[in-house]
């Protein structure tokens, strides 16, 4: 076991209290942060401090940062944070005052918690180095002469004018097509909306549809980026910024990618393909491999675009090097230029909704600008969505054309169709698995990596290969290389199928195809196979959309699932756009898919209704492209009914145009949310907003029992009377009032509704929707409840000077039916007796320091580590380290601290115990206790069981146990077979009373920490 650097010594000043309600000391660990701080940043002040002006704009106005009182908030802020910073001696490396009131710096552990505990301080988050998510115009309806653009938006001229998209991303390229506009000149006359004039200083601004002005500028690029020296913007690109500062720092110039430039212009592909997508120019004709593509476009491209790259490429390509400061510090930058859009085609967290990226997109809603975010490319498994803040439009990704397919056609007569685009056929060749071609020495030949397959079992041959781990056209590039002819591309699971530039003719399938052929070729290795650059199977084209295998899919786990997302689906399988020549080998166009390719659909979308609507706030244009989504289909054409994978539906942009009412909000609305989520923002009378009360139009509730009622105000953009009817399959939905009638525009009606179980599955997920039936048109909204067995706290502790007594566990009834429950332990804690005296925390045994080793076997479920004290005045610390080499450091300013780890990595943990303080300097008595959870062992009971109380009754479970010797105790109680349980802890004492810790810190599957063998004093004192 490495070393710790030194504790603090017990004198020293004790940290402030938090503002936040639970503060987990697993969580912080030394590294780079982003600290936000209480008070409004300037997008979101409304006054309320003494001597300082409001400097939130009105709605439809961005903030002018060179307002004096702008000016002097910003300067209070950072002011303040230096402050904050000073207290416990960090060095600031960059501030923010307009997204976000915060500041990103290096901190040791112990830094990282003194701020996270400051009643300053909002939030302590890592700054996290992301990656990117991986023509739709006339699947969407929007091209053509009856086209949406000419029908309903003005023709492709007017199409988003007057609207600026931010892209923040990997940047752009200047000489695609895309971009491509006039040099911009200055201003002459009065400003025409939708038209870029040059300011006295050079920069490029424009008169917009909502009577604001963006001013943007042509970042110069340095060093290995000076070729773009400024002068590329123009009156299509207004501005182009570029966030550097941490990939220089982070990333040795030894680690960058060679090709990689210190500029605005996109290296990777990433952000022209995302760009080009929202907002790139029409009628542009596309070529790829030298096949006529035909013409495509952007989905608004009478909209401008700004440019912020905050993602670089470096020689790991699992980083992707979006830092999620250079994110916030775009965000800021896009505030203050005015864009009306934003797409942020990048990953997100799953398990919080006030990172800093969030909330400085919290920000940018405020300031009247949308937020486009992809979902994320985990599906399809389940609570795997990214981007889960209510003020964010989440996208799920889709299917959309089946036009570029090819088959693979066995000489025993079956046929496989897939995507493809090969540019010549393979005639009739033997196959071979690449599972059983491997290369001396290649450990997944299956996967087709480099140098993995043997020259002499591929050449002249299709090989079958998997998906997975190497890029695709990587595999292709390794069948050539030995000699094949062909390749046949498997999905080992269920995703999309893309359209590549392979090095051989290619034809990609999934599953259940996958398996066929493998079968099929094991059973028969003689068989013969051509690959055809066309659909023969004559079999019907596959219904559309599909949402992608790859999307990910909800419930959002930050919010208990009482908070739905994705919000709505859109093209991201195979989506043509522009790509960057330096990453593709001088090629302008590509196909690329991911949720990635979802999102700046959407954005596109939005910028074409704001342009229609320059009054629409953010959350009103994602009312109206919700409510007004259309299906996404199975594969037999059905509807598919799993909204956690499609969202409301496919975005159908020409009807949300009339969306009939909408559910909007504002920044008061969310900041309620998010004291609503736990943490206390110090606002007077603000109040909270619970999740499944947010005013969204969708419906989540994540705990079912009994009767669950939310609320929802929606505003009138049609007038006219509405009939609401509910389908939820097994679950009882009432709406009241079930009709509202508004007599005016901009009339706001409360409803509310009332969720009750019937006969929906315990346990899962109840999908469905309520719609408003109103004139000349329908407002739908999904919904989502999942009725559990009973309602239960997830861990209990309880404690007894009797080794033989009982204690109560409250419970909420889910179900009319009894509910089994079972019993695991209780399992005895291995216990230690220790007397210890205050002293500095280290790694060695001392007085003041005891270690203990403890094995935790596989499969264990869950481990709980103790350090309990005798006397409550006294404070006990604790660390454990774990199997991998990191440890969790639980030092807080409780007497006695506790450790739960649920799934715990099997191995060996060591507890290391510290004495920190205790009441004149006196020895103190404690146990270190180390349980792993096993199967029942007879020494206790539950009753009643089984569990009969009707649905939403609450009651009590009563835990007995029998003949426990004094020690600590760890018992799970299942309630039915769908997961719901809690785990309990008990304390049997002897003599002195053990002071039980008040709350226990939960981690996960083993979330690391520091590594054992950091170096002595580096700094980590919590």
């Amino acid at each position: 076991m490495g070393a710790l650097p030194a504790s603090a010594s017990p004198g020293q000043a004790a940290a402030p209290t938090s503002t936040q309600k639970d503060i987990n000391p697993l969580d912080y660990q030394a590294g780079r942060y982003i600290v936000v701080l209480t008070e409004q940043p300037a997008a979101m002040y409304d006054g309320g401090t003494a001597g300082l002006a409001p400097t939130k704009p009105k709605p439809g106005h961005k903030l002018d940062a060179n307002r004096p009182e702008v000016k002097k908030y910003q300067a209070h802020l950072q002011n303040k944070q230096a402050a904050v910073a000073k207290t416990e001696n960090v060095t600031v490396k960059r501030t923010f005052t307009a997204a976000i009131n915060g500041f990103s710096a290096e901190l040791s552990a112990e830094q990282a918690l003194g701020l996270a505990k400051d009643p300053n301080v909002l939030a302590v988050a890592p700054d996290t180095e992301n990656a990117p998510d991986y023509s739709s115009t006339d699947f969407l309806g929007l091209s053509g002469q009856n086209g949406s653009w000419n029908t309903a938006f003005g023709g492709q001229d007017q199409a988003g004018k007057g609207v600026v998209v931010g892209v923040i991303d990997t940047g752009y390229t200047p000489s695609s097509p895309f971009f491509a506009g006039e040099a911009v000149k200055p201003l002459t006359g009065a400003p025409q909306v939708g038209v870029p004039y040059r300011t006295g200083d050079g920069k490029i601004a424009m008169l917009k549809a909502n009577g604001e002005t963006f001013t943007g500028e042509c970042q110069k690029g340095v060093g290995t980026g000076a070729a773009f020296d400024g002068t590329a913007c123009n009156s299509k690109v207004l501005s182009a910024h570029y966030f550097a500062d941490d990939f220089l720092k982070y990333v040795p110039p030894a680690n960058r990618a060679p090709q990689e430039v210190i500029s605005p212009v996109d290296v990777a592909s990433h952000g022209t393909h995302t760009a080009s997508t929202a907002a790139g120019n029409a009628n542009i004709s596309a070529s790829i491999g030298g096949r006529n593509m035909g013409i495509t476009g952007g989905v608004a491209p009478a909209a401008k675009l700004s440019i912020y790259k905050v993602c670089w490429e470096d020689n790991d390509p699992n980083t992707g090097g979006c830092y999620s400061s250079a994110s916030v510090a775009a965000v800021n930058q896009a505030i203050l230029d005015g864009v009306d859009v934003l797409n942020y085609s990048i990953s997100g967290s799953t398990s919080t909704t006030t990172d800093p990226v969030s909330l400085a997109f919290l920000s940018a809603t405020s300031a009247g600008i949308f937020v486009a975010a992809s979902a994320g490319n985990s599906g399809p498994t389940a609570g795997t969505v990214n981007h889960g803040a209510p003020w964010v439009t989440t996208v799920a990704a889709t299917s959309f054309s089946s036009e570029l397919q090819g088959t693979a056609e066995f000489s025993d007569g079956t046929k496989f169709r897939g995507a493809s685009m090969m540019a010549h056929g393979v005639a009739p060749s033997h196959v071979v698995l690449a599972a059983t071609a491997a290369a001396a020495g290649a450990a997944t030949p299956e996967l087709c990596g480099p140098n993995s397959l043997d020259a002499a079992k591929v050449a002249g041959k299709v090989v079958v290969c998997d998906r997975g781990v190497f890029d695709r056209v990587a595999k292709s590039a390794e069948v050539k290389r030995a000699g094949g002819v062909g390749m046949i591309l498997a999905n080992v699971t269920s995703s999309s199928e893309d359209v590549d530039l392979h090095s051989v003719p290619t034809v990609h399938v999934n599953p259940p195809a996958t398996q066929l052929i493998k079968d099929k070729v094991t059973a028969n290795p003689d068989i013969l196979v051509s690959l055809v650059d066309r659909d023969t199977t004559g079999l019907p084209v596959d219904p559309q959309p599909q949402v992608a295998g790859f999307s990910s899919r909800g419930p959002l786990g930050a919010t208990g699932s009482d908070l739905f997302k994705p919000d709505v689906a859109a093209p991201g399988v195979a989506v043509l756009a522009g790509v960057s020549p330096i990453a593709s080998g001088g090629d302008q166009f590509g196909m690329m898919s991911g949720t990635s390719m979802a999102s700046p659909h959407v954005a596109g979308f939005a910028a074409l209704l704001m342009a229609k609507n320059p009054g629409w706030s953010p959350a009103v244009v994602k009312s109206a492209m919700m409510t007004t989504a259309g299906a996404v289909v199975n594969a037999d054409g059905s509807r598919n009914t799993d909204v956690f994978a499609t969202g409301a539906g496919q975005a159908a942009v020409a009807k949300a145009l009339n969306p009939g009412f909408v559910f909007d909000a504002g920044d008061v609305d969310y900041l309620k949310f998010i004291q609503g989520t736990g943490i206390d923002l110090g606002i007077p009378g603000l109040g909270s907003t619970a999740p499944r009360d947010m005013n969204l139009p969708s419906f989540a509730v994540g705990s079912l029992a009994g009767k669950v009622t939310v609320t929802r105000t929606v505003t009138a953009l049609t007038p006219g009377m509405y009939k609401a009817t509910a389908n939820v399959p097994g679950v009882d939905v009432k709406v009241v009032p079930s009709s509202l009638n508004f007599a005016k525009a901009g009339q706001q009606r409360e409803f509310k509704v009332t969720f009750e179980n019937v006969n929906a599955a315990l346990g899962e997920f109840a999908m469905g929707g309520i719609s408003w039936q109103g004139p000349g048109t329908t407002v739908t909204s999904p919904v989502a409840v999942r009725p559990l067995p009973a309602l239960v706290a997830p861990e209990l502790a309880f404690t007894s000077g009797s080794g033989t007594g009982s204690a109560k566990i409250p419970v909420v009834s889910g179900s009319n039916s009894p509910v089994a429950l079972t019993l695991d332990g209780l399992s005895k804690a291995d216990s230690t007796a220790i007397e210890l005296v205050p002293g500095p925390l280290v790694t060695v045994p001392n007085k003041s320091n005891f270690l203990k080793e403890v094995k935790v076997p596989a499969g264990t479920t869950l481990a709980k580590f103790q350090v309990l004290s005798s006397d409550p005045t006294a404070d006990y610390d604790m660390v454990v380290f774990n199997p991998a080499g990191s440890y969790y450091d639980v030092r807080t300013g409780s007497s006695s601290e506790s450790l739960s780890l649920r799934n715990p990595q099997p191995g060996t943990y060591t507890i290391l115990a510290n004495l920190y303080s205790s009441t004149g300097g006196a020895p103190v008595k404690a146990t270190v206790d180390a349980a792993v959870l096993g199967g029942s062992v007879g020494n206790a009971s539950v009753s009643p069981n089984p569990l009969q109380l009707a649905n939403g009754k609450p009651g009590d479970v009563t835990l007995s146990w029998t003949g426990l010797a004094p020690g600590s105790y760890l018992g799970r109680v299942s309630f039915g077979d769908t997961g719901t349980q809690t785990f309990v802890s008990v304390i049997i004492t002897d003599g002195g009373a053990a002071v039980v810790p008040e709350n226990g810190k939960t981690g996960g599957a083993d979330k690391p920490g520091k590594p054992k063998g950091a170096a002595p004093g580096a700094g980590l004192r919590l």
